[in-house]
């Protein structure tokens, strides 16, 4: 059984000297720490995933904090879930006063369960929204052309008159829209 830690770049050095300290606490064999970006902190989670890459069922993966993951609580479900998968083991060394009794495995259980609820809110929101607007007789997606504008950019592209770009100023559609009616026929 491997046991990693893993270190998040922060742009406070303070904090990445604060979560070393943590992990030291926890038997580790590897510490891992991001290295920070020259234009700032990494936005991309290569580190991370070669390191989840790297382990295997009964594994451990070993952060500070939650945060230290640097993702949003729905990034960070599905990141628990591909854990889960795998049986990798997610250890949080500082969980907070309230949390700091709980076992890992509840404790990230419960992480799961609040980001499907925060799940199903968005898409509960989203479709509210979506329905209030076609209420309001909005339409989302893109605006429909005629059926004559349609016919006028066959008939000048067809005529061999003017070029696609032409031929979308013209009619004041884009260029992929013409070219999609002129391949359709």
């Amino acid at each position: 059984m491997k046991t990693i830690g893993y270190v998040y770049a922060s742009s406070e050095e303070s904090y990445v000297k604060e979560q070393i300290e943590g992990l030291k606490s926890v038997n580790i064999e590897t510490v891992t720490v991001e290295e920070e970006m020259n234009e700032g902190i990494s936005q991309n989670d290569d580190v991370l995933k070669e390191i989840v890459a790297t382990l295997g069922s009964g594994d451990e993966l070993v952060v500070y904090e939650l945060r230290c993951l640097g993702k949003s609580i729905i990034q960070l479900a599905e990141f628990l879930a591909e854990l889960k998968e795998k049986n990798i083991q997610l250890v949080v060394v500082k969980k907070g006063a309230a949390y700091s009794d709980i076992d890992d495995a509840p404790y990230v259980e419960m992480i799961l369960k609040i980001a499907e609820m925060e799940k199903m809110i968005i898409r509960e929101r989203t479709t509210k929204g979506l329905q209030e607007a076609r209420r309001k007789g909005r339409v989302g997606g893109r605006p429909k052309i005629s059926e004559e504008t349609i016919e006028q950019i066959r008939f000048l592209y067809n005529n061999n008159r003017y070029t696609l770009r032409q031929i979308a100023e013209e009619c004041n559609i884009s260029l992929g829209t013409a070219y999609k009616y002129v391949q359709e026929r």
